[in-house]
C-alpha cells in the first residue's frame, strides 16, 4: 500500500507539470541584445513648482529635424516619506519643429502655455519636488528626460507659501548649445517665456507645377537658358504664397528624402507668377511633387507623373493651358513667363530700357532694381525681362507702360530675384525672347545703405538711395544731427554752439576780448575841474597852467620845439645831410657878418626902446616903489 501512495502522487506530479499552459515559459536574453535607450531630441529647459505643485515646464526640440509629441507625458517626483512617487500631469500630442519651443503649465499660473494641465490636489505633506520628468513613449527607444532641483538654503526663490522656484537651464558661453545643468532665478518684470507652440502644415501647397524639365545638356561654364533641370510652379490662387514653407520632392514611393531629391523652396509668390526651381530629375518616367517643408504631409493633389524623356532632347514636359493637358514643348520657359509651344510671333527689343539704379547692400525688404525709359517715346515693356546674377533659373517679366524719361523700381522681395549683397553681383536686361542683351551692370562690394546709380551717365556708388526718383551722388552718409562733415577729412564734426548770454549789469559792458564782463571806466567824472587858467593834458589827465602852454619862450634860431616834450633842441640833431659838409673858406668874410648882425641888433634895440620908452619908464616906477627909502 505504501508503495501505491507514492505510485499515484507521481503521476498526480507528472500529470500536473504536462498540463501547466505554454505561456508560462519565460524566455530569457542575452545583456548584449537588449536595446540601448538614447537621449531624445527633446530637453527640458526651464521649469518652475511652488511646494509640490508644478506651475510649468519649457521643452525644447534641440535636433535639426520635425519631432512627433504624441505619447509623451510631462510630470514630476517627490519623496513621500516612504520613497520617491511619481505623478503624471498631462499626454502630449502635436508635431514640435525643430529648434521650437512648447510650454507645459498649469491654468493659473501659465493659462496661454502650448498645453495647459490642472495640477494635482495637494497632499498632506508640503514637501519640495525632486525630479521634473519627460517621460517618452513605450515605444520609443528614448530614456527620461529629468530635471533634478538641487534645493538649498541660499537657493534664490520667491518668498510665497509655498515657496515659489524658478529654474532655466544654463548654456554654453562659447557654442551657445544647452549645459546639463539649471540655474535658479527670479522673473524680472515682463518676463515671458519663449514658446513656438506646435506645428501645423499648411492645409494645401496654393501653388501648382506647369512645366518639368528633366534632361537638361551639359553646358559650358558661363551657361546658358536650359542648362540644368528644373520645376516650374504657379501661383493661380487668389494670394501671395509664402514658398519657405515647402519644398520639392522627386522620385518614387518608398523613397527617403535626401538631398538630391529634395529642395526647400524660399521666397514669395505673387498671384499670377511663374518661378522655377533647379532639381535633379531622372531623364527616365517618374514623378514630382510638393510637400510642406519638414516632409510630414505630401499634398497629392500635386502630385505629376512625367514620361521619360528619351527622344525629347531640349524638350520640357509642359502644362498647356489651352488644352488643359499636359505636353512635350520645344521651348522650355523656366523664368517667370507662360508656358511657350510655338514660336513667338512678335519680339518686344525694349530699346531704350536701361537699369538706372541698383540697391543691393541695404536691408532685404528694401532692396530693388530701377529701371528708366530714356528713348524720347513712351516705351512698351511687356515681355521684356530682367535677371540677375547671370542665373537664367530666375527672371522677372516686365509689363505695362514706361512713359519717355520715367522710372520705375522694382523691388526684390516682390520677384523670384536675389541680389548680392557684399561680394559682386549683376543686374541686366533682355528682350522678350531674351535673345538680346539690352542694358546691363556689374557691381562688387557696396558699402552698406549705398546704391549703384547712374549719375551724368557715369555709375557711381551713392549714399542718396532714390527709388523711383531722380539719381543723385551722396559721397558720404548724412551725419547725425547736431553733426556736420568736414569736407577736407570726410569725417562728421560736432557743431559748435555758443550759448546765448545775458545782458551785463548796469555800468558794465562785455569785453569783446575776454568775454566778460567789466565795468565802464568814469574817470572824467570822478576828477576835480581844471582852474580857469588850466587845461587838462588829455594824455596825463592832470592840469596845466594855460601859461605853461602860451607864453614859452620862442626857441634860438637853430632850434626847434619838440612836439612830444615842448622844449627846444637843435636842428643839427635832425638835420639828416643830403650833401658833405663843407668848411668855410674866408674866416674874414664870416667875422665882418657877424659884426654886420650886431650892428643890426644893436639898432633894432635902440628902435624898442625908443618906441617902448613910456612903458619901460612906468615900469621902472613901479619897480622903484618896492625900494624902501633910507631915512
Amino acid at each position: 500500500m505504501k508503495w501505491l501512495g507514492w505510485g499515484i502522487l507521481a503521476f498526480i506530479t507528472v500529470i500536473f507539470v504536462v498540463m501547466q499552459p505554454a505561456s508560462a515559459q519565460i524566455d530569457t536574453l542575452p545583456s548584449s541584445e537588449l536595446p540601448i535607450k538614447i537621449n531624445g531630441p527633446l530637453l527640458i529647459t526651464g521649469y518652475s513648482f511652488s511646494g509640490h505643485s508644478l506651475n510649468y515646464v519649457q521643452i525644447y526640440n534641440s535636433s535639426s529635424n520635425m519631432v512627433s509629441i504624441e505619447g509623451w507625458k510631462v510630470g514630476y517626483e517627490y519623496n513621500n516619506g516612504s520613497g520617491s512617487s511619481r505623478h503624471n500631469l498631462v499626454e502630449l500630442y502635436g508635431k514640435l519643429a525643430p529648434r521650437q519651443y512648447m510650454t507645459v503649465g498649469s491654468n493659473t499660473m501659465l493659462p496661454t502655455a502650448t498645453l495647459v494641465f490642472t495640477n494635482a490636489p495637494s497632499l498632506p505633506t508640503d514637501q519640495a519636488l525632486s525630479a521634473i520628468v519627460l517621460t517618452p513613449p513605450l515605444a520609443a527607444n528614448f530614456s527620461d528626460e529629468i530635471a533634478t532641483p538641487s534645493i538649498t538654503a541660499s537657493t534664490i526663490k520667491v518668498a510665497t507659501t509655498p515657496s515659489t522656484y524658478y529654474f532655466m537651464r544654463t548654456t554654453s558661453a562659447s557654442t551657445g548649445n544647452y549645459n546639463a545643468g539649471f540655474s535658479a532665478f527670479i522673473p524680472s518684470d515682463g518676463f515671458n517665456l519663449a514658446s513656438d507652440g506646435l506645428y501645423e502644415p499648411p492645409n494645401a501647397a496654393e501653388v501648382t507645377i506647369v512645366e518639368i524639365y528633366p534632361d537638361a545638356p551639359t553646358c559650358g561654364p558661363t551657361g546658358s537658358a536650359g542648362c540644368s533641370d528644373y520645376v516650374k510652379l504657379f501661383n493661380g490662387s487668389n494670394q501671395t504664397v509664402d514658398l519657405s514653407k515647402l519644398r520639392l520632392r522627386t522620385g518614387s514611393y518608398g523613397q527617403s528624402s535626401t538631398s538630391s531629391n529634395t529642395v526647400p523652396l524660399n521666397g514669395v509668390l505673387a498671384v499670377g507668377e511663374y518661378v522655377s526651381f533647379p532639381i535633379t530629375l531622372s531623364s527616365s518616367a517618374s514623378w514630382v511633387w510638393l510637400e510642406d517643408v519638414y516632409g510630414t504631409v505630401r499634398y497629392d493633389s500635386s502630385v505629376i507623373n512625367y514620361p521619360s524623356s528619351s527622344n525629347h532632347d531640349g524638350e520640357a514636359w509642359s502644362y498647356n493651358q489651352q488644352s488643359s493637358a499636359w505636353e512635350w514643348t520645344a521651348y522650355p520657359q523656366p523664368g517667370n513667363v507662360q508656358n511657350q509651344f510655338a514660336i513667338p510671333t512678335e519680339v518686344n527689343m525694349c530699346n531704350g530700357l536701361i537699369v538706372s539704379e541698383v540697391a543691393a547692400n541695404v536691408a532685404s525688404e528694401d532692396q530693388f532694381i530701377e529701371i528708366m525709359n530714356t528713348s524720347t517715346v513712351d516705351l512698351k515693356v511687356d515681355g521684356c525681362v530682367i535677371q540677375t546674377n547671370r542665373s537664367t533659373i530666375n527672371s522677372f517679366l516686365l509689363s505695362g507702360i514706361l512713359p519717355s524719361g520715367g522710372t520705375q523700381a522694382i523691388y526684390i522681395k516682390d520677384t523670384p530675384l536675389t541680389l548680392t549683397k557684399t561680394t559682386s553681383g549683376a543686374v541686366y536686361i533682355l528682350s522678350s525672347d531674351k535673345q538680346s542683351e539690352i542694358s546691363s551692370v556689374d557691381y562688387e562690394n557696396l558699402a552698406e545703405n549705398t546704391s549703384l546709380a547712374l549719375v551724368s551717365n557715369v555709375w557711381l556708388q551713392t549714399y542718396a538711395v532714390t527709388p523711383n526718383a531722380a539719381n543723385i551722388w551722396q559721397e558720404y552718409p548724412l551725419c547725425d544731427d547736431g553733426y556736420f562733415r568736414n569736407i577736407e577729412t570726410g569725417y562728421c564734426n560736432k557743431v559748435q554752439t555758443i550759448e546765448p548770454q545775458a545782458d551785463c549789469d548796469d555800468g558794465k559792458y562785455r569785453n569783446p576780448e575776454t568775454n566778460r564782463c567789466r565795468n565802464i571806466e568814469t574817470v572824467s567824472a570822478l576828477l576835480t575841474p581844471c582852474a580857469s587858467n588850466q587845461v587838462r593834458n588829455p594824455e596825463t589827465n592832470r592840469c596845466r597852467n594855460v601859461a605853461s602852454v602860451s607864453s614859452l619862450q620862442p626857441c634860438a634860431s637853430n632850434q626847434e620845439r619838440n612836439p612830444e616834450t615842448n622844449r627846444c633842441r637843435s636842428k643839427t640833431a635832425m638835420i639828416e645831410a643830403d650833401f658833405p659838409v663843407e668848411a668855410v673858406g674866408q674866416a674874414s668874410e664870416a667875422t665882418l657878418g657877424w659884426w654886420a648882425f650886431g650892428g643890426v641888433g644893436v639898432i633894432a634895440l635902440g628902435y624898442a626902446g625908443w618906441e617902448w620908452r613910456n612903458e619901460m619908464l612906468s615900469l621902472i616906477k613901479k619897480v622903484a616903489s618896492f625900494i624902501p627909502s633910507r631915512g
